[in-house]
């Protein structure tokens, strides 16, 4: 009599990604240090823009009234970015990482909504106040919480996650910022598992609150959150060791639990690992991702059309299909909400030239023409079938001309990436000009380059420390 092969059990979701948290080799990988220069200036600038933002200063003062009046900032204590502030990690987390999304100006994923640098890097710094680390060590950390971030969101999957009103930054940042931790930290298997169990407990986040103060919290919150579960798995707190896949676990609350997607992401996390390098943009426009094409699209418009927009009959714009879910329906009825109106950015680039910080005041909304070429401005999806990740504007004049952009790749997009100048400009558009806020600029590029291990705080304070 034969005996049946046993069949093989299929490794959990959590098991796959502490086995790619703690079994990845220590390699250094050149495109991802690139890569990582860029985003380490892109995102510290735009935090240290954000931090005079309201939702940054209320975060703060709250922040800073937890402690006695009379406390001195010990040894260990990570610094707020350009202030001469210090917090404990996950303080310095929470206010880092909203000050890096308040001006919705921070890095994104081009093939799924998420804004990886704003939470994984306000985590990483501030852990890395308990002790020197290595450029290699940063750029190792930051690349496995970026292919958590998008390996985890395709097995949800994405559409759907997103679909249902989460915000992924939120959610699924803080299981990748939770992970590039562990990793930065070195910890074993089981603490790891433990901490993204705690971690996947403390998700939330929706998209009900773009447009308020509320939605750049949400980094800083995943942020602050990464931090306090690692601390806590460390101490030896517990949670599900296998809390991913289990019966009202994090894929079967926040996603469609499919065990095929789950049974490949392993591979999915090696891809990423390195491929991530290709799916990341350095915003040129402080506005939301879903804008940046269309605004790209208006900026050539305007080139071929020339100033005078009372020609412009009507203007259809295309988007991917649920290109629209993160933007506003309605008119924006202040600067913030004015971040997340396409037909706001669109027609600003139109009538300006360019989309600017000073384009999202309250003020800015009352620019004269702005509102009658809003009214001119429709937006549709194509459908889910169709090619997804570009933007096609069609503008009719009233002499019944149409001309077209179709736009894949935004400004700042890694197929399209900004110039070291215009990086540059970008920065210090956000924190001033200057020798010291350009010499700046120059030690925070070379941050993933430092071999030996490096005291990251005083750089993150910047010249506002000392000024």
């Amino acid at each position: 009599m034969s005996v049946a092969s046993p069949v093989p059990q299929q490794v959990g979701a959590t098991a796959q990604l502490v086995d790619f948290v703690c079994g990845r080799d220590r390699r250094t990988e050149p495109v991802t240090r690139a890569a990582l220069r860029g985003l380490t200036v892109d995102t510290v600038g735009v935090a240290v823009a954000g931090l005079t933002t309201p939702a940054a200063v209320l975060v703060r003062d709250w922040v800073e009234d937890q402690a006695p009046s009379d406390a001195v900032a010990p040894a260990g204590t990570a610094a707020v970015w350009g202030s001469s502030i210090r917090l404990g990690p996950a303080d310095a987390a929470l206010v880092n990482g909203t000050a890096a999304h308040a001006l919705d100006w921070d890095d994104a994923a081009p093939s799924m909504a998420m804004h990886p640098a704003a939470v994984l890097l306000p985590t990483l710094f501030a852990l890395a106040a308990r002790r020197p680390v290595t450029g290699a060590e940063l750029d190792a950390a930051y690349s496995v919480g970026s292919a958590v971030f998008r390996a985890v969101s395709e097995a949800l999957p994405h559409a759907v996650h997103y679909g249902r009103g989460w915000h992924n930054t939120s959610t699924t940042g803080r299981l990748a910022a939770t992970a590039a931790a562990c990793r930065l930290l070195d910890l074993d298997g089981g603490v790891t598992a433990h901490a993204l169990g705690i971690a996947a407990s403390q998700a939330a986040g929706s998209l009900a609150n773009f447009g308020t103060m509320t939605k750049p919290m949400h980094a800083g919150l995943a942020a602050r959150d990464a931090v306090m579960a690692v601390g806590l798995a460390g101490r030896g707190f517990t949670a599900n060791p296998a809390q991913l896949e289990a019966r009202g676990g994090f894929l079967d609350l926040f996603g469609d639990h499919d065990p095929q997607r789950t049974a490949v992401l392993g591979e999915r996390l090696e891809h990423w690992a390195t491929g991530w390098v290709d799916d990341y943009a350095i915003k040129a426009y402080p506005s939301c991702f879903a804008t940046q094409r269309a605004i790209d699209a208006g900026l050539s418009l305007r080139e071929e059309l020339g100033a005078d927009v009372d020609r412009i009959s009507r203007i259809a714009v295309t988007l991917e299909h649920g290109g629209t879910r993160p933007l506003r329906d309605t008119a924006p009825g202040n600067g913030l909400e004015a971040k997340f109106s396409l037909e706001y950015t669109l027609a600003v680039a139109l009538l300006t030239g360019d989309v600017l910080l000073s384009d999202f005041t309250d003020e800015a909304l009352e620019r004269q023409g702005v509102a009658e070429l809003m009214d001119r401005i429709e937006l549709t999806e194509r459908p889910p079938a169709e090619e997804p990740g570009h933007t096609v504007v069609r503008l009719h004049t009233d002499d019944g001309r149409l001309l077209v952009r179709d736009v894949h790749h935004s400004r700042g997009d890694s197929h399209r990436p900004l110039s070291h100048a215009e990086l540059a400009a970008k920065f210090h558009q956000c924190v001033g000009r200057g020798p010291a806020n350009e010499s700046w600029f120059d030690a925070l590029h070379t941050v993933p380059d430092a071999d030996e291990p490096q005291d990251l705080q005083t750089l993150l304070a910047g010249p506002f420390a000392r000024g």
